[in-house]
């Protein structure tokens, strides 16, 4: 099996609490974790909305929330940038669907 790792964000993945996390960012599962795969575009929107909804609860959460979000990260993450680089993602989404701008 190839693995590649795609480690570079310093979030140290055999600590990370998140199961998921790991299994994404070592590649685990996954024969070449480069290679292109299919994404229905009623999916791709999904995902979009799902980043914006949580970029813009992150934006606003209390003090409790980013609290539990820094422990969680272990003050790898910081929901300020968080939510941005999530909202980030739903737009570059959006442009991609977008008909106006020529895009399939």
């Amino acid at each position: 099996m190839h693995t590649t790792n795609l480690n570079t964000t310093n979030l140290n993945t055999a600590n990370s609490p998140s199961r998921i996390a790991r299994i994404m960012l070592t590649g685990q599962g996954a024969e070449d974790p480069d290679q292109l795969v299919g994404i229905t575009a009623g999916e791709l929107l999904e995902w979009g909305w799902l980043t914006a909804e949580l970029a813009d609860w992150l934006d606003h959460a209390d003090q409790t929330t980013r609290a539990d979000f820094g422990r969680f990260f272990s003050g790898l993450r910081d929901s300020d940038k968080t939510a941005l680089f999530l909202a980030m993602i739903s737009q570059r989404i959006g442009n991609l669907l977008d008909g106006d701008r020529g895009q399939p």
